[in-house]
């Protein structure tokens, strides 16, 4: 082989080396920026490919009353969802779950077949347990259930509208559930599933645990919220009324016990009543108050050095002129002092007492007593009612105002005034909620009472002794308690519809407190539209001596005197009418009151009674707690005679009365019979904390 032949072999043998080490080299590189420098955008890629997750909603935070019952909770129920674009068969797949869970199969398969719904969707939400393992045995491959958290009240529409309810996407909708939602809440949760190239999940890991939401502790108790809707519900059917409310609050604090609105509904189906029911009334519609305002024009000219409880004033026998205009009240009256005034509710001594104070300072004491302003009660919704400045009044406004009208007061904010004189002069921030507690039970929030002082004790102290008269002589015979001193005042106030005071439509209410010297309670009953008859004394009178007699027996308060045995109340305290001025300027509705004030006329809502009745069982030689306890367990009213153990009820034992009927019981000191236990107590106590059927299932993983 000639040189020339050997060296163009081996340049050309030198040429494929290099071409492969450059050739190399460039592989090389290759892997480097796809392993190396490209290394974390392969990994996404690869991850969105093999990768689902999904979110776990956290356990909702458990909602107490002040003892610890629980008024809402939460339990796990099964959804079904889908991935359609893993499903193979999607007419078949259709056909199959519409079968089993009673749906349309054409509409589910259009929805599948939807390109926005391919990657997930959800088929049906809160099956019927009974369901799951049907769909489980048809294997279908993108199909499966997950676990949801769903809310229950156990106690079905027991305060409603204090607790609210919990939409179908977790959040809380109305009431507490609305305003404490991002501690109830709690944290979401992550979880993911391995997938192979078939999309088949293979592996699945935690990688955030969810964290449950905080618990509230009320100050509701469950037991007097009872008391209160149904003295209230009873109430409402006697008088055929439309609407109604009740509240009691804890007088020195501002703790609210119970707040009652009525027509309620039950929060397990809230989506099953309309809308306008969710609403509270006692924080979000307004009303003129007619008479139990007087008693704010009252204390403030008091409280100004402007009378005084002995002073005797002439109510000129009933009648007098303000701006041109001549009204009178229910009956002529000469002379009367202070506290005679407020005990046959005289309109002539009170507008003397408003002109005392002149517009300036009478529009400075109804500011000072919160009205105008918000309570700041930590409810959703509230509303801050409606005081015009005096530089909008007319001549007739003196007059007006002094017996409730045109103002526009919720009911919260008239208990709240009315409270500062059975407190001693406070006037305290309501509240709802007294702690919040962590999953762990730890302390987060304990609520302080907020209070300021707006008048001095003595004026709160001459008032109520003032208010003590209107329950013993006045217009509030029928709020008077047995063993209690009370004291209140009545109500009775024209409806405002279009504009104008209608004629016959009326708002009957008593506000009170108790037990004398020193409030422990202070109880606002409204009624909304009775029929026939329509005053507070003998329409919420009787409703507030009810729900107060209860409600100090369930705090433990004992009788102060005597029980004296129980006569025959009158239908109607002889000293009362309608405070109206017909020339007074109405009070201006807001755009919801105009919707939920619309004529009912003979139509109005009943307040709904179950059919079933219960059979009463033999209370004899039972304590006033026992009897108490049994009566909630049966649904069933209260009616207290005496103190000791049981000695008469009236329906005997044995007898059926329909559930919200009210069963009489005397008490009496002494050795109990030989029928110490009655037959079924503990058959009724069994039933207390019955919680209706929920589905809850186990989690079947995809």
């Amino acid at each position: 082989m000639s040189d020339d032949r050997k060296r163009f072999n081996q340049r050309r043998l030198a040429f494929v080396i290099v071409v492969v080490m450059l050739w190399s080299l460039l592989i090389l590189a290759r892997l480097v920026q796809l392993q190396i420098l490209r290394h974390t955008e392969f990994a996404q890629l690869a991850a969105q490919h093999q990768l689902i997750r999904r979110s776990v909603l956290a356990p909702r935070g458990i909602i107490y009353d002040s003892r610890m019952d629980e008024l809402a909770g939460s339990v796990t129920v099964g959804t079904v969802v889908a991935e359609p674009h893993r499903i193979t068969d999607i007419h078949s797949a259709a056909q199959s779950l519409a079968n089993i869970l009673g749906m349309d199969a054409a509409e589910l398969e259009t929805r599948m077949r939807d390109r926005a719904h391919q990657s997930f969707m959800i088929v049906k939400r809160r099956i019927d347990p009974n369901t799951e393992g049907p769909i489980e045995s048809l294997h279908i491959d993108g199909v499966y259930l997950v676990d949801e958290s769903m809310r229950v009240y156990p106690n079905r529409q027991l305060a409603s509208h204090v607790l609210g309810f919990v939409n179908m996407n977790g959040d809380g909708g109305a009431g507490l559930e609305l305003q404490y939602d991002k501690d109830l809440k709690g944290t979401q949760g992550q979880i993911s599933f391995n997938i192979d190239a078939r999309q088949r999940s293979f592996r699945a890991r935690i990688e955030k645990p969810s964290l449950p939401g905080d618990s509230l502790v009320l100050s509701i108790d469950r037991t007097i919220q009872f008391i209160a809707e149904s003295e209230l519900a009873a109430g409402m059917e006697k008088a055929r009324a439309a609407a109604g409310t009740a509240v009691v609050m804890e007088s020195d604090t501002g703790r609210i016990l119970a707040l009652a609105t009525l027509p309620d509904f039950n929060c397990n189906s809230y989506n099953e009543v309309p809308a306008d029911l969710w609403r509270d009334r006692a924080v979000s519609d307004i009303y003129e108050p007619g008479s139990t305002f007087k008693v704010v024009v009252a204390t403030a000219a008091l409280e100004a050095g402007l009378t005084r409880p002995t002073e005797v004033i002439d109510c000129q026998m009933g009648s007098i002129t303000i701006g041109k205009h001549v009204f009178h009240d229910h009956k002529p009256f000469g002379l009367l002092t202070f506290n005679q005034i407020l005990e046959n509710s005289s309109n002539v001594g009170s507008a003397k007492l408003g002109m005392r104070l002149g517009q300036a300072r009478l529009y400075e004491a109804l500011r000072n007593f919160g009205f105008g302003s918000k309570t700041n009660v930590d409810l959703p919704g509230e509303i801050v009612g409606l005081v015009r400045n005096w530089r909008d009044w007319s001549a007739l406004s003196i007059g007006a105002i002094s017996f409730g009208q045109e103002v526009g007061v919720t009911s919260l904010q008239m208990l709240d005034a009315i409270n500062a004189i059975a407190n001693g002069g406070y006037l305290v921030r309501p509240s709802l909620v007294d702690r919040i507690i962590d999953p762990n039970g730890d302390l987060t929030f304990k609520r302080v009472p907020e209070r300021k002082r707006i008048m001095r004790p003595e004026t709160a102290a001459a008032v109520r002794d003032a208010f003590e008269g209107v329950v013993l002589r006045g217009t509030g015979t029928q709020a008077a308690l047995e063993g209690y001193r009370a004291a209140g005042k009545t109500g009775t106030a024209q409806v405002i519809v279009d504009h104008h005071y209608s004629s016959t439509r009326y708002v009957a209410s008593f506000i009170g407190f108790a037990p004398l010297p020193t409030p422990k309670i202070t109880i606002l009953v409204k009624i909304d539209e009775p029929k026939g008859m329509i005053y507070g004394g003998p329409v919420s009178g009787p409703i507030f001596q009810r729900i107060a007699q209860q409600v100090l027996l369930r705090l433990g308060i004992p009788p102060d005197q005597p029980v004296p045995p129980r006569g025959p109340r009158p239908e109607l305290a002889a000293a009362e009418d309608v405070d109206y001025l017909p020339d007074a300027t109405p009070v201006a509705t807001l755009d919801a009151d105009d919707e939920s004030r619309t004529d009912t006329g003979d139509d109005a809502i009943a307040v709904p009674v179950a059919s079933e009745c219960v059979v009463l069982p033999d209370f004899h030689g039972m304590a006033k707690r026992q009897v108490l306890d049994l009566c909630i367990d049966l649904g069933i009213r209260m009616r207290v005679a005496g103190s000791g153990m049981a000695v008469y009820q009236s329906p005997p034992p044995g007898a059926a009365i329909p559930p919200g009927a009210a069963c009489s019981v005397t008490f009496a000191r002494g050795r109990p019979g030989s029928r110490l236990e009655a037959p079924g107590a503990e058959a009724g106590r069994a039933t207390r904390n019955t919680i209706a059927s929920v589905p809850k299932t186990a989690l079947a993983r995809p």
